[in-house]
C-alpha cells in the first residue's frame, strides 16, 4: 500500500517572482503567488491521493497563510530549496510516508485530474519495480515541476537550473527506474513575463491589472 505525502516548496512571500517586476508590482506579485499556491494545494486536496499535505518554507507568513486554508506548514531549519525539500521529506518518512510527490507552488493549471494521472503512472512503475521516480518536467524540459519518489529519499534532490537533467543523470548513475510524464498543464509554470502573458490570456483577460483584480479575492 503506497502512502503518499505531497510536498510543496514555497520560499517566501516577501519578494516573490522578482523576474515579473517589470510587469507587476510587489503587491500584485504577492497576490499572484498566493493564488497559484492555493490552486496547487486545493487540487491536491480534491484528488484525495495524499496522506498529508506539507508546505515547506523559510517564511512564517507562508505558514500562517496555508494554515488558514487547512494545510500544514513546515518551517525549514536551514535555507535553500533542496535543503527544505530534504527536511520535509525526512519529516514525511518519520510520519510513515512510502512516497512523496513534490510539486512547486507556481503551476496554476494544476488540477486534481492531472495529479491522479501522474500518480497512476507512477504506481504502475512501482508495481513493476518496487521503487522508482516519475518526473513531470517544465515545458522546456529543463525544470522539475513535479516529481514522485518511492521511497521518498531514493534520490538526492538537485532542484535549480537544469534540475530535470540533473535528476535524470543521478537516477541513471544509481541504476534507478525513472519515467517522464509530459503534461502541458504540469509543464506550465509562471517565471517570466511571457508566462504571465499566457496565463492572463488563458484566463480570458488582456491586461495584467484586470487579471490580478479577478484573483485577489478568489
Amino acid at each position: 500500500m503506497i502512502s503518499i505525502w505531497a510536498i510543496t516548496p514555497m520560499k517566501s512571500f516577501k519578494r516573490p517572482k522578482s523576474r515579473l517586476g517589470d510587469a507587476l508590482s510587489l503587491r500584485q506579485r504577492r497576490i499572484l503567488v498566493k493564488h497559484m499556491l492555493s490552486k496547487v494545494l486545493l487540487s491536491q486536496k480534491k484528488s484525495n491521493l495524499f496522506k498529508e499535505h506539507l508546505v515547506v518554507t523559510e517564511d512564517e507568513e507562508v505558514i500562517n497563510f496555508v494554515k488558514k486554508l487547512g494545510f500544514q506548514g513546515f518551517l525549514q531549519k536551514k535555507a535553500g530549496l533542496n535543503q527544505g525539500i530534504t527536511e520535509a521529506t525526512n519529516k514525511a518518512i518519520k510520519g510513515g510516508a512510502t512516497s512523496v510527490l513534490i510539486i512547486h507552488g507556481d503551476i496554476p493549471r494544476t488540477s486534481s485530474s492531472i495529479l491522479k494521472s501522474v500518480v497512476k503512472k507512477h504506481k504502475k512503475l512501482v508495481a513493476e519495480y518496487k521503487k522508482g521516480i516519475t518526473i513531470s518536467p517544465d515545458t522546456a524540459g529543463e525544470g522539475t515541476n513535479c516529481m514522485i519518489c518511492t521511497p521518498p529519499n531514493i534520490i538526492k534532490f538537485k532542484y535549480g537550473p537544469g534540475s530535470c537533467l540533473a535528476h535524470l543523470e543521478s537516477a541513471h548513475r544509481e541504476n534507478l527506474q525513472i519515467r517522464l510524464y509530459r503534461s502541458k498543464k504540469l509543464g506550465f509554470d509562471v517565471d517570466r513575463d511571457s508566462d504571465l502573458t499566457k496565463l492572463i490570456q488563458k484566463s480570458g483577460y488582456r491586461r495584467a491589472i484586470d487579471y490580478i483584480e479577478s484573483i485577489e479575492y478568489d
